[in-house]
């Protein structure tokens, strides 16, 4: 059988044409799976992204609670502090007897060394090592006294005048008149979480 010319050359037209065609489909394809892999990988960063954020808040509402802790803690130690006029001597590591005028970037006196200060878990069991994160939660605290300087304890007018105090027309002694202490809390926890807190509390300015 033969050809014509003419009909040869349509034959090999279709011929390329089919072959360019192919060519793109594959091109399109290879597109569209470049385009599914790189979607695949943003959802699964978005989903390892959310992970972490919530296992963040998760510790942070754990430091939250164990701040309580050490809120417990420091009213209880205030007592011991101001017993019998002590108020106004620093105790190394734990009270602070002035308010303090230099402080870091978190708003806590730069004079506090936390290396010093005593630490505890939750449970108020020692921790040796307060910078060892094995897993548990480390609590510290320091109690600030909002005085400017050391009031006379045998006047209230001093106290008044050098200390921040909550107001009462009945206090006429150191032991019935409330000052304001600031308690300053460090907790550590794991994953290196490390959560600063601060409480404003009242009590006597001697006992």
């Amino acid at each position: 059988m033969r050809y014509s010319s003419s009909l040869l050359r349509a034959r090999r037209l279709g011929y390329h044409a089919s072959r360019r065609q192919q060519g793109m489909v594959l091109l399109v394809v290879l597109v569209v799976l470049s385009l599914m892999f790189l979607a695949g990988l943003g959802v699964m960063r978005a989903a390892d992204t959310g992970n972490v954020i919530s296992g963040n808040f998760s510790f942070q509402q754990a430091a939250t609670q164990a701040s309580d802790r050490a809120l417990t803690d420091a009213v209880n130690a205030l007592a011991t502090v101001v017993i019998g006029g002590g108020g106004n001597a620093d105790v190394n590591n734990r009270y602070l007897a002035l308010q303090q005028a230099t402080v870091d970037s978190h708003g806590v006196p730069s004079s506090i060394n936390w290396a010093n200060v005593s630490c505890a878990d939750p449970a108020g069991a020692a921790i040796s090592d307060c910078s060892s994160d094995v897993g548990n939660y480390r609590i510290q605290y320091v109690i600030e006294r909002r005085c400017s300087s050391n009031p006379d304890m045998a006047s209230v007018d001093d106290i008044r005048a050098k200390c921040e105090y909550e107001p009462s027309s009945t206090a006429l002694s150191a032991g019935s008149i409330a000052l304001r202490y600031r308690v300053l809390i460090r907790v550590r926890g794991p994953r290196g979480t490390d959560s600063w807190f601060e409480a404003m509390v009242s009590g006597p300015a001697s006992t």
